[in-house]
C-alpha cells in the first residue's frame, strides 16, 4: 500500500514563493541518494519547467540528474535513450516505469498514485492549495492509506 506524505510550506510570504518547490526538491534529493525513481507530477508545463530549473540550482552542491518528459519524447528510441532518469518530470501524467516516489506538485489527485511505494504531497500555504490538500487528504483517509503530516 502507497505510504502518503503531506508536507505543508509553512509561509504564505511573497518571499516564500518557491518554498513548497524547495521542500519538494530536498524530497527529490533524498529520494535520489537512496537511489529511488522519482515522478514529479505538475499541473502544466510551466509549472514542471519551474521544477526542472530549481533542480540545476536549489543547492551549491548537488546534482540531481533529471529530464523533463517532453526532452525524453524528442530523443531516439535506441534502447540507450530509453532508460529511465532517476528523476522525471511532467504534467503527462505517464510515469512510464517509475514506482519508487511520486512528488505530487499538483492541486489535483494523480489518478496512478497507487503504483508506488511513497506519495509526497507538497502543499503551497495558499488558502486554495491547502483546501485541496485536505480534500486529497480525506480521500486517502478514508480509503486506510497510512498519512503523514509534516508541517514545515
Amino acid at each position: 500500500m502507497t505510504k502518503i506524505d503531506f508536507y505543508i510550506a509553512g509561509s504564505e510570504n511573497a518571499s516564500d514563493a518557491n518554498s513548497h518547490r524547495l521542500i519538494a526538491c530536498r524530497i527529490i534529493e533524498k529520494a535520489y541518494r537512496k537511489n529511488l525513481s522519482v515522478y514529479v507530477h505538475t499541473d502544466n508545463e510551466q509549472d514542471a519547467a519551474d521544477i526542472d530549473e530549481l533542480l540545476w540550482s536549489f543547492r551549491a552542491n548537488s546534482f540531481i540528474p533529471h529530464e523533463m518528459d517532453n526532452d525524453a519524447e524528442e530523443k531516439n528510441t535506441d534502447s540507450a535513450a530509453t532508460l529511465a532518469p532517476a528523476v522525471l518530470i511532467s504534467c503527462s501524467g505517464n510515469p512510464r516505469q517509475h514506482s519508487d516516489v511520486l512528488v505530487n506538485l499538483s492541486n489535483q489527485r494523480p489518478e496512478f498514485y497507487g503504483r508506488f511505494l511513497r506519495l509526497a504531497e507538497i502543499v503551497s500555504a495558499d488558502d486554495q492549495s491547502k483546501a485541496k490538500s485536505r480534500e486529497r487528504y480525506k480521500y486517502f483517509r478514508d480509503r486506510g492509506y497510512p498519512l503523514n503530516v509534516h508541517q514545515l
